[in-house]
């Protein structure tokens, strides 16, 4: 294990005093740098139309209509930068805060109304970062009915870049294994899927995401959350040990409990290797300095996950 601080700074990015503290009853304040980081323009959308490749490297890989869509969505959905206006627009919350996607909320009424317009998202990703209901990302869906492989509504994406969730939504709503397999297999596109569901883009044009604009996970959130930068030789296994120091392992429990696709798991059983792993990252994040973290913390941090045998986390 990895000697921590004797005297250790102030801490500045505190989340929650112990495993089952809520992060949204606490305030910090998220150093600008990482908001440049992360959020790009910080002043909302004032360069809108400059967005692409050139200034997100995310972007690259989209067509120039593709693109086109994106802007439109990112300029259409500055308002819901306040969550009060997306209530009042008809978006209501949905399932678990995950650790890279936050929580979506949904609108029931552009869901049904089977269009895909770049200024109407049916889907709205919100994030507590520094203390707030922050908006990170969005998201495009429509229904797809049961057996008809039905087509997409006009739009300009190909239909590999849409998952479908058909599952229960607390099921749906754990899922971390977006690009892999399971009910968000690429391979099986909506065209080529015979049950009934809903199908989804993810789009991450507020919250920069390294691993491309519309790939389902951002795993910058969790880093967002703490007010740190993203490590760019970071690993999975860091980042999911990381995330319970901002959101607590109740979401890695709740997936426990609801995935069979764990193996047989810790020897110690998946809530106890949870919470005890939970506790020492914590005991760690009060106990460190403030900054980047440092190649020895994502050695620790990646080492801790596997050491508590969370990999089919």
């Amino acid at each position: 294990m990895m000697e921590w601080p004797q005297d250790p700074a102030p801490i500045r990015n505190q989340v929650h005093t112990g495993p089952t503290a809520r992060i949204g009853a606490l305030h910090w304040t998220v150093p600008l740098t990482v908001l440049l980081w992360a959020f790009g323009d910080v002043g909302g959308v004032r360069a809108q139309d400059q967005v692409s490749c050139a200034s997100r490297s995310s972007w690259c890989g989209l067509s120039e209509e593709q693109a086109a869509f994106l802007r439109q969505a990112r300029h259409a959905t500055e308002t819901y930068r306040s969550v009060t206006n997306a209530v009042a627009d008809g978006f209501r919350p949905v399932g678990a805060d995950a650790p890279a996607m936050g929580r979506h909320w949904v609108s029931l009424a552009r869901l049904f109304d089977g269009e895909i317009d770049a200024a109407r998202p049916e889907i709205l990703m919100y994030a507590v970062v520094d203390g707030r209901e922050t908006l990170v990302g969005i998201g495009f869906g429509y229904v797809v009915a049961s057996g008809n492989g039905k087509v997409p509504p006009p739009n300009p994406f190909e239909g590999d870049a849409w998952h479908v969730h058909s599952g229960r939504l607390d099921m749906e709503s754990h899922r971390t294994d977006h690009e892999d397999h399971g009910l968000h297999d690429a391979r099986s596109t909506v065209q080529a899927r015979e049950e009934a569901g809903i199908s989804v883009l993810h789009a991450w044009v507020v919250v920069e995401n390294p691993a491309g604009v519309i790939e389902p996970n951002n795993w910058t959130l969790p880093y967002l959350r703490l007010g740190l930068p993203r490590p760019p030789e970071v690993t999975p296994q860091a980042d999911r040990a990381i995330s319970l120091a901002s959101l607590g392992g109740a979401f890695f429990m709740g997936r426990a409990k609801l995935f069979a696709d764990q193996g047989s798991g810790p020897a110690a059983g998946w809530a106890p290797a949870l919470r005890a792993a939970e506790t020492e990252v914590m005991e760690w994040w009060h106990a460190r300095s403030t900054g980047p973290l440092t190649p020895d913390e994502i050695e620790w941090l990646d080492d801790l996950w596997r050491r508590f045998g969370l990999m089919g986390l």
